[in-house]
This record gives structure tokens, sequence and C-alpha cells, in this order.
């Protein structure tokens, strides 16, 4: 059911956005997605031009909606890591609240699955939306991480190897939300909610800092 209170090219966005995501793009029916936005056929090409365009028009819009988290964390990296400067139990704090904000962020039931479904189906089969992701988002949530990366690792930033390993670490970060049937299944959980997502924050935690070279200072930065 449309949300009457969205304007009709914002519903065609939230309704076109989950079909594009769980389905390629040529298996998305423009008559389909008019129906299901409650709006007639012509009102694609009117407000988009076309398909296409409206496909361009929900990445546009996901990357709008992300920029608080790449602004905050930003903020937040600035600040944490200029007042840590060499101490590795400070960098180790870092980890704890990235881990935190990362998972808060995408688990967070206000953040729509299917806008991550959407844009991992992008980077595996990369249409002309790639770029808009890479240099709207991902580059900026990449090189934000690969800061502290380099940093734990003492190792120049736009090394190979920095930028691979924070590739790992967001992967790894990203999987439990884009698998969270997978999860409860494996966990035996029957749900994820605030004990889960301590329990996913803290393994992740411990994991991230081993891969930092940043174990040793586990104990100090985990307590309680």
């Amino acid at each position: 059911m449309s949300d009457t209170k969205l304007s009709a090219s914002e519903r065609m966005i939230e309704t076109a956005g989950p079909l594009f995501a769980d389905r390629p793009f040529d298996a998305v029916s423009t008559r389909e997605i008019a129906k299901a936005a409650g709006v007639n056929l012509s009102a694609i090409s009117y407000h988009f031009e076309s398909k296409e365009g409206l496909y361009r028009a929900i990445f546009e819009k996901i990357i709008d909606d992300l920029k608080p988290i790449r602004v905050h964390f930003g903020m937040l990296l600035q600040t944490q890591m200029q007042a840590a400067g060499n101490d590795r139990t400070a960098l180790a704090k870092i980890v704890v609240l990235f881990v935190s904000y990362l998972i808060d962020s995408v688990m967070s039931p206000d953040y729509p699955r299917w806008r991550m479904r959407l844009m991992i189906r992008e980077i595996q089969a990369p249409t002309d939306c790639f770029d808009i992701a890479m240099t709207g988002h991902i580059n900026v949530m990449h090189d934000l991480i690969g800061i502290l990366v380099a940093k734990s690792l003492v190792e120049p930033e736009n090394s190979e190897n920095v930028r691979l390993v924070t590739h790992s670490i967001l992967i790894m970060s990203l999987q439990y939300a884009l698998n969270e049937a997978l999860v409860k299944a494996r966990l035996g959980w029957d749900q994820i909610g605030p004990d889960e997502i301590d329990k996913i924050k803290k393994a992740l935690t411990i994991m991230i800092l081993r891969i930092l070279d940043l174990d040793a200072h586990r104990d100090a930065v985990l307590e309680g």
C-alpha cells in the first residue's frame, strides 16, 4: 500500500527501490512500479524521464539519506584521532566507538534493509549508478575508516594493504545487517534486539582489534 503522505515522485522511489533490490533491473517493469506506487504509468516519464532516471533518483536519495552517517562518523573520527595521537589504547577505544556506531546505524529499524541490498546488487552488477554509490558514500566511508586502519597498522593511508583491510572490516560489519536470518539461525536467536546487538558489537570489536594489531588493549577498552 502506498503512503499518500508522500509526493508521487517519493512514492515511486520508495516503491521501486525494494523491487530493484530484489530483482534485476530488466525484471522490474514500469507498469508494475506505477501500479504499486498508485500513480499513472506516465508519471515515471514525467518525473524521471525514464525507468533509468528513476533508478538513478533512487541512488541519489539513498546517498543523500546516508549523509548524516558520513558527517557524524567523520566528525567523530576527526576529534577522537586528534585526541588519541599515538596512544594505542586510545586507538582501541576508537575501534569500540566505530563498531558501536556502525552497527547501530546498519541495524537500525529506521534504515530499510532494501537499500543495502540494492547497493550490493549495484556493486555486483554495476550500472551507471555504480559511480554514484562509490563517490557519494562508499569511497567516503572507506577513506574515513582507512585513517584509523593506517594509524593502527602504521602504514600509509593509500597503501593496498590498508585499503584491503578497510574493505574487509566494512564487509565483516555490514554482513550482520545483510544476513540477519542467517545470523539468527546460526545463533538460535528469535530476534536481534539490544542484547543480541551488544553481543555482535563485542565479537566484532574483538575481531577488528586483532586485525589492527590492537588486541593487547582489548581488556582495557572492553571492561564492563
